[in-house]
């Protein structure tokens, strides 16, 4: 049997409940069609340029957020490639929105 902790070398906690977190604010502040990776509570994101956003949502205020949560306090060059394709594959009613670590959740424009 394996262990969780042999699972932890792939995941980051801390990532995923921030993840669900968001996911979580966007229902409340009214959002719809809330997605979210690394969580079983959402449905997966959609793919956008071969990537898999961290949480998408339809906004009732505008422009639709793709969310995409880093585990640090700097943006590392595998996480710099994944915005990079991340905002090339995004529609023209959607913004790419980044949280580091030590950021406030996101709450809408």
């Amino acid at each position: 049997m394996l262990s969780k902790h042999m699972f932890d070398l792939f995941g980051d906690d801390g990532h995923d409940d921030r993840v669900e977190a968001q996911a979580d604010l966007f229902n409340t502040l009214g959002y719809s069609d809330v997605r979210a990776d690394h969580t079983s509570d959402y449905p997966d994101p959609e793919q956008r340029n071969g990537r898999v956003p961290d949480v998408t949502a339809d906004s009732p205020f505008g422009r639709d957020p793709i969310v995409e949560i880093d585990s640090g306090t700097t943006t590392s060059k595998r996480d710099q490639r994944q915005l990079d394709d991340l905002e090339s594959g995004i529609g023209p009613d959607e913004r790419l929105v980044q949280i580091d670590d030590d950021d406030q959740l996101f709450g809408g424009w």
